[in-house]
């Protein structure tokens, strides 16, 4: 039986405007803080680099491939990463909840989880503390780099964690059905799962978006929920969180046979 632990990605198009360089949205920042300060159990955060670390990886060509990439690069695009990470802790403080600075590169090797140091933060943050790592720039080999996107760390901890809430908050209502009337698809399960075409869907979004669903959907085939949520309208995430109905998709885990 799994313990109760929530799992939350919150989107660099949700903390960030991301047409604008180095511009964090302190609004959202802030509603954000007050809302995830106030859910009384255990959590891990992850969050994005939207207008601060992919900016930077964008102007550096640095990819999710391992390369040599430029050695300045490297160092500017991880301090941006950790600017906006203290940006988010000390909102987060202000509004009296207890997070905790963690690296991406202290639970993996290259892109490999370390499984003790994953369960370590599940133990943090049963312990009071809310473990907040992010995505980042890591070394993988030799002089070999590579971003390591938070949305790929979502599904490396969402597997080993098994977490009982996984959310991703952005910066849309939910999945499309048809991007061009908005209409939101409520959920997805074992039935509906291919009768809808992904593959047409991936192509109407960003990339962003669209890195977001491959791995919503990768944690959902671990037989894990993910929920999509506009993560600017704060009553939504609480819904969520709550176990109420509300405005958004579930992405519902798929159930194996026989089991």
């Amino acid at each position: 039986m799994r313990s109760a632990l929530l799992l939350v990605k919150l989107g660099g198009s949700v903390i960030t405007f991301k047409e604008k360089p180095l511009s964090p949205n302190f609004k959202a920042i802030k509603d954000l803080s007050r809302v995830l300060a106030s859910v009384q159990m255990p959590a891990v955060f992850v969050h994005g680099g939207g207008s601060f670390g992919h900016y930077w990886s964008v102007k550096y060509k640095m990819h999710t491939k391992p390369d040599g990439y430029d050695l300045h690069g490297i160092s500017i695009v991880h301090e941006s990463m950790i600017a906006l990470n203290e940006i988010i802790v000390n909102s987060l403080i202000k509004e009296g909840a207890n997070p905790y600075a963690i690296m991406p590169s202290m639970f993996t090797n290259g892109f490999r989880p370390i499984t003790s140091k994953i369960e370590e933060l599940r133990t943090i943050a049963k312990g009071g503390i809310i473990p907040i790592t992010f995505g980042d720039v890591v070394h993988v080999n030799s002089r070999n780099y590579s971003i390591f996107s938070g949305d790929a760390l979502m599904t490396i901890l969402a597997k080993r964690l098994m977490p009982t809430k996984t959310i991703f908050l952005v910066n849309v209502d939910g999945l499309y059905k048809d991007p061009k009337t908005r209409e939101i698809i409520r959920e997805i399960n074992n039935a509906t799962y291919k009768s809808i075409e992904f593959s047409k869907m991936l192509t109407d979004v960003t990339g962003g978006m669209s890195r977001k669903i491959r791995e919503a959907f990768k944690i959902a085939a671990s037989g894990i929920d993910v929920l999509l949520v506009n993560g600017l309208k704060p009553q939504r995430i609480l819904d969520a969180i709550g176990g109420i109905d509300f405005d958004g998709t579930i992405i519902r885990g798929i159930k194996k046979k026989g089991g």
